[in-house]
């Protein structure tokens, strides 16, 4: 599928007024959009925002699937200068509830499966009922398409960039909403001045394409390059309930030429038998993008084997800027997450803030352009995270003589699982809340399809471990099934382990690598 020469066209509000007719989105109920529907739409959500009085630098909040009116939304909000907090919608009422007080939301709109839980967690933030709008119909929420019924289908006058208000999770407590300013400059602009990110994955911007976007778009790297591929003219589908099979069905059925995947699909993709991954055609593939989490060098080869060089690694977080590094100089650097993208400065750094010579391991400090980004309502995080002019998110690492960075483990606790972040302390938090727990440590180990799992050491308050299991009967069983009713289902541990102590210094404060730290003695440098 090609949609063509964009020519001079950049940007999602330039571009689709010249495409009108031709396929933009298509969401997993099988619904498909022109780019001409979504931006009469886009338009009419913006006037929606202005007539409920958002103005530039309000917050809006989204619960929602993979859904078009998702996207829509999104752009919307791109164009009217507000800042959009997507929320993971695994995430439980009292998580939900914290982010659209904390990011001072004064609006959430969220997908039907979600109402119950928007509507209490709304009620706990003080958000108004006339200010819950639903992508669909359901009690006590405004229908989105109702809404906009009515509403012209012109550009806004006014239409400054927005931005988006991603909270990524801490080491203690809650997580923290990532801030940059909204600068008031217009839309257009704005989206034109990423043209540099697909520049680097060598996307040539005039040849449109698909992609396939199988990670949710409440992640920061779905929703960024979903809006990426709008910008550039290529088509946008959207996946659900991913599974391998499904995926190289779409592959093959929408002549995918672009993806988005983390580590742990390509684990899932390569269990399946030889003849099933033979009877799909992903021929059209060429930019298999990954990141979000550790990927084993071994997995990595295999994809390699079988795709082909087509496979690009991304490194990076919500708060700086990342590396890139394609299929070719990757074999040459196995083990790498690449070089700095074009606006990235990257530096390793002792703890006394001076520069390290190649090999030596420090911490990794970015700066992505003119970028100065903070943690809202954090002053003291955001200045214990920057040097001069850089920042960082605690990961330790080295580069080598050609620029190379190589990650050797976070100082941060944060686990990522499957390319979600976890946070040891709320896990934590819950363990320690059950009678039968005296004490608790929490940490990531290593896991080949996720990247790390969720291990959990647990003293408990009946004394004696046999063989890592506690004499108190079916105690085991019992705490499995306390975090499964308190925790959202991946933030669970797969392990809890029975210690007859939590190593901690005179002063109560945890060991937690000399617990963590045998999981990872023996993995591969860089993983």
């Amino acid at each position: 599928m090609t949609n063509g020469d964009l020519g001079d066209n950049v940007g999602f509000w330039r571009l689709a007024p010249t495409r009108r007719d031709l396929v933009g989105i298509t969401d997993p109920t099988e619904d498909s959009m022109s780019f001409g529907e979504m931006f009469d739409k886009v338009n009419q959500i913006s006037h929606l925002f202005a007539f409920l009085g958002l103005r530039m630098g309000d917050t809006i909040a989204v619960v929602a699937r993979n859904r078009n009116e998702t996207v829509l939304t999104y752009l919307a909000a791109m164009q009217c200068g507000l800042y959009y907090t997507p929320i993971n919608y695994h995430a439980l009422v009292g998580d939900v509830a914290y982010i659209l007080r904390d990011s001072e939301s004064l609006l959430v709109v969220c997908h039907p499966d979600f109402i119950d839980k928007v509507a209490m967690a709304a009620d706990e933030a003080g958000i108004p009922i006339n200010r819950r709008i639903s992508l669909g119909d359901g009690p006590g929420f405004a229908s989105m398409s109702k809404l906009i019924v009515g509403m012209p289908t012109t550009l806004p006058s006014a239409r400054p960039a927005g931005q988006v208000l991603q909270y990524t999770s801490g080491t203690t407590g809650r997580p923290k909403g990532v801030r940059r300013k909204v600068s008031g400059v217009d839309a257009d602009t704005a989206s034109a001045s990423l043209k540099w990110v697909l520049g680097m994955y060598g996307i040539n911007s005039e040849r449109g394409g698909c992609m396939l976007m199988t990670t949710p778009v409440y992640h920061t790297a779905g929703l960024n390059l979903s809006a990426l591929a709008l910008h550039f003219g290529i088509s946008l589908v959207l996946m659900d309930n991913w599974t391998p099979e499904s995926m190289l069905e779409h592959v093959q059925r929408f002549r995918a030429n672009m993806t988005v995947v983390v580590p742990t699909q390509f684990v899932r993709l390569l269990k399946l038998p030889k003849e099933v991954r033979d009877s799909f055609d992903v021929s059209s593939l060429e930019w298999v993008i990954h990141g979000a989490a550790p990927c084993s060098p071994e997995i990595k080869r295999q994809m390699i084997e079988w795709w082909g060089p087509i496979i690009f690694e991304y490194y990076g977080s919500t708060e700086v800027g990342g590396t890139f590094v394609n299929s070719h100089d990757w074999l040459k650097h196995p083990g790498t997450v690449g070089q700095p993208g074009p606006v990235t400065k990257l530096r390793i750094l002792d703890d006394e803030g001076n520069e390290l010579p190649p090999g030596q391991v420090g911490r990794v400090f970015m700066r992505q352009g003119d970028d100065q980004v903070e943690y809202l309502h954090d002053p003291e995080k955001t200045a214990k995270s920057r040097v001069r002019d850089m920042m960082t998110v605690g990961d330790i690492g080295w580069m080598d003589e050609d620029g190379y960075l190589f990650l050797v483990g976070r100082t941060s606790e944060v686990m990522i699982v499957g390319g979600v972040n976890i946070y040891p302390a709320e896990v934590e938090n819950v363990l320690l809340e059950h009678p039968a727990v005296s004490d608790a440590c929490v940490f990531g180990i290593p896991n080949d399809e996720y990247g790390e799992e969720v291990f959990a050491a647990v003293v408990a308050r009946e004394k004696g471990v046999v063989d890592g299991q506690p004499r108190a009967a079916n105690l085991l069983e019992v705490l499995m099934d306390y975090c499964q009713t308190n925790l959202a289902k991946y933030k669970c541990p797969r392990t809890i382990s029975f210690r007859e102590e939590i190593p901690r210094d005179p002063n109560g404060k945890m060991y937690r690598k000399k617990l963590r730290d045998p999981f990872w003695e023996n993995r591969e440098r860089g993983i």
